[in-house]
């Protein structure tokens, strides 16, 4: 596998909600960090030997922490906390926080939660941790350096587990703005308008990711170029753009290429051919 291609997401692969997932986690040019928490799926055991875990150097130790996750829920822990540092911009820019649940569904263990970025440092995270296990906080396996962190997801038993956004306020009341967010749904909200923003622009894409790219841009929807997970379709071709054209019967028609030598709209940030754009005109 070249991990210097692979990419954050395929609309010809991926779900509509793992697509806005990716949208909403590489978020460019948006410094609110509540308006970058995913609301993730669920996501069954048994795909943890199905996936590819060789997608950067810490790809392994996710893979652990993930079997970690699923072992803290079968011993009764419902609210886990698993932070994944940065590693100083090496691999990652920024940590993740994320929030689990596992639960046991019809015929095995799955897990969904909360994803939010993390702007401590390698240090820090491990302080974080250090202190989640002195307030009851349970591993599988030791935290003593700054990677186990990573490798070592910290599991809860809470009684009611719709009470976890109260819980997490009790335990890391640093990041209040982040749980107030959540409690008052715009999270939730904010996943919808992506999964519709997606859904349009996969309608109008046609299986192409370029395009969907570049029309999920138009919305206001521009994503990384680079992340620890993979990059974006865009940053392979600088001179690509979205070209409006007037079809034989009138229609607009829209499709995605090299834009040398057209017009450029201010107002719609397409390209076209002749006097006016066919958009704005």
């Amino acid at each position: 596998m070249n991990l210097e291609n692979k990419k954050f997401y395929d609309i010809n692969q991926n779900s509509l909600s793992e697509i806005a997932g990716a949208f909403l986690e590489e978020r460019a040019n948006d410094l609110d960090l509540r308006n970058r928490i995913n609301i993730s799926d669920l996501y069954v055991e048994s795909k943890i030997e199905k996936d590819n875990w060789e997608y950067n150097k810490h790809s392994e130790a996710e893979k652990e922490a993930t079997i970690n996750v699923f072992d803290l829920g079968k011993k009764g822990y419902n609210l886990i906390v698993w932070i994944s540092p940065d590693d100083g911009g090496n691999v990652y820019k920024e940590g993740r926080l994320n929030i689990e649940f596992p639960v046991f569904g019809k015929n095995e263990w799955v897990v969904y939660g909360r994803h939010v970025p993390l702007l401590c440092d390698e240090n820090e995270s491990f302080e974080l941790a250090k202190r989640l296990l002195k307030n009851n906080g349970k591993s599988i396996g030791s935290i003593n350096n700054k990677e186990s962190v990573r490798q070592q997801p910290i599991g809860f038993r809470i009684e009611e587990i719709d009470d976890w956004i109260y819980e997490c306020k009790k335990i890391m009341p640093e990041f209040m703005e982040i749980w107030d967010f959540i409690e008052e749904g715009k999270d939730t909200e904010n996943k919808i308008k992506m999964e519709k923003d997606v859904r349009m622009a996969m309608e109008r894409a046609d299986g192409d990711n370029y395009l969907f790219e570049s029309l999920m841009a138009r919305m206001g929807n521009e994503i990384n170029t680079e992340g620890g997970h993979g990059s974006s379709w865009g940053s392979e071709n600088n001179r690509m753009g979205i070209i409006v054209s007037v079809g034989i019967n009138g229609e607009l028609v829209y499709g995605l290429g090299n834009v040398d030598g057209l017009k450029h709209c201010e107002k719609c940030d397409c390209y076209y051919s002749g006097d006016k754009c066919p958009l704005c005109k």
